[in-house]
């Protein structure tokens, strides 16, 4: 007996991502319901927890287009070990896939350079990647993990005079329902101003909208949220302080925010920058600070926009050192990070303790992305004329790092520990 669709959207849409990604290849019907807008809809609306997490690994060494998906509601929904000598030890299977720089978007040109085969990860918007190349952090690709399918950013017709790095970043417009890339950059012809341009998908070209207001030579953590893209700045004062700015996609403005008020005078040196990164945490902008030795603090700005609402909600004392930056908050309440980029801890305010996952399987350094998956079709999610929206090809399905695929593990050994059980050292956390 033949169910209704509404009936198989409704059935289809309580399966985890894993068992979605395969429903979607058992017949045409289910591939065309999971494509079907109401479909993502619904799976979003059932989860507490619509954030997914991948680990890339991550090194100058190597190149992977791969995303390992870290299923962290069995992973960290399973009893811990209970003796420091047991481990538990989880593979991650289930895998989506980047285009590959010049073999997927630029025909069958090769290039001796590892770099040229590489994208960065700028940011991610309803279920949609910006990735940029590599040099000048130029963007470059709008991709949907999910799906397979991307769209190559148009080149400007003055690109050959851009000059030094670009500053990049993508979101959407609420009101218009529309997609657009941003980026900030100097030209040959005033190397001393940045402007700003903007490209709407589904459109031919870029646009020139104006000199940028803030020097944003040295900014990070591009972040997403509420229709505005987010970056941490040094300003050009002596005093080198850091804030935030922001671009409103909607309006085509640039807002400024400042850091929680009590930042000490230590914060606003410019070599301290790579101490905090910027994120989002239960749909509040939230800025780590790892500049202390023996802790870690973390802000969230509880009502958007509002600098009075930024409120100290994690104060933990960590005791070893490298960087670490949140990554989401778990549905059982424990905050999910990563340490030295190379293994993942929860830890859980109440009791106070912390359980590791150490990630195996490649000789890397990870990047951890946080990810909101839609499953819509591309042409249909950005609206336009599309033409050239293409898939990842078959060929690359399974070639991870460039010579062969990778197979990434997380393992935890020995039971939770409290903070006092931590060791104590202060170094660079292995990063390469």
């Amino acid at each position: 007996m033949d169910l209704p669709g509404h009936t198989l959207i409704d059935i289809l849409s309580r399966l985890p991502l894993d068992s979605i990604l395969v429903s979607r290849c058992v017949c045409t019907t289910w591939h065309c319901l999971i494509s079907d807008p109401l479909f993502t809809y619904f799976y979003l609306s059932r989860s507490q927890q619509p954030l997914e997490l991948f680990l890339r690994p991550n090194s100058l060494s190597h190149v992977t287009t791969t995303l390992h998906w870290v299923d962290t509601h069995s992973i960290l929904n399973t009893s811990p070990p209970f003796h420091p000598n047991h481990h538990h030890q989880t593979q991650l299977n289930t895998k989506l896939y980047l285009p590959l720089a010049h073999s997927d978007t630029e025909g069958s040109g090769s290039s001796s350079s590892i770099m040229d085969h590489d994208f960065f990860i700028v940011n991610s918007c309803n279920g949609i990647l910006l990735l940029s190349k590599p040099m000048l952090n130029n963007p470059h690709i709008v991709c949907n993990p999910i799906t397979g399918e991307f769209i190559t950013v148009p080149k400007s017709v003055d690109d050959n005079s851009l000059w030094g790095s670009v500053v990049p970043g993508f979101g959407h417009c609420r009101k218009s329902n529309k997609y657009k890339v941003v980026r900030l950059v100097f030209r040959l012809e005033n190397i001393f101003q940045r402007m700003t341009e903007v490209y709407t998908l589904g459109t031919a070209s870029w646009r020139n909208i104006g000199p940028a207001p803030f020097d944003l030579d040295l900014s990070l953590f591009a972040t997403y949220l509420n229709g505005v893209i987010h970056w941490l700045r040094v300003s050009d004062n002596e005093k080198g302080s850091i804030f935030i700015v922001g671009f409103d996609f909607e309006e085509e403005r640039f807002n400024e925010f400042p850091l929680p008020p009590h930042f000490g005078e230590k914060h606003k040196e410019k070599e301290n920058l790579h101490h905090l990164n910027m994120g989002v945490l239960g749909d509040c902008l939230s800025v780590c600070d790892c500049t202390f030795v023996d802790h870690l603090d973390i802000w969230m700005m509880k009502e958007y926009g509002d600098p009075t609402s930024w409120t100290k909600e994690y104060v933990i004392s960590t005791h070893f050192g490298g960087p670490h930056r949140p990554i989401m908050l778990l549905e059982n309440g424990d905050l999910l990070m990563i340490h030295g980029k190379r293994e993942l801890y929860a830890y859980d305010p109440i009791e106070r303790h912390f359980r590791f996952l150490v990630i195996h399987g490649v000789q890397s350094v990870f990047e951890a992305i946080t990810h909101v998956p839609s499953f819509i079709p591309l042409k249909d999610a950005v609206g336009g004329d599309h033409p050239n929206v293409q898939n990842v090809k078959a060929s690359c399905s399974d070639r991870g790092f460039l010579g062969g695929p990778e197979t990434l593990y997380l393992v935890e050994q020995g039971e939770p520990r409290n903070e006092s059980q931590l060791p104590f050292f202060w170094g660079d956390g292995g990063e390469e």
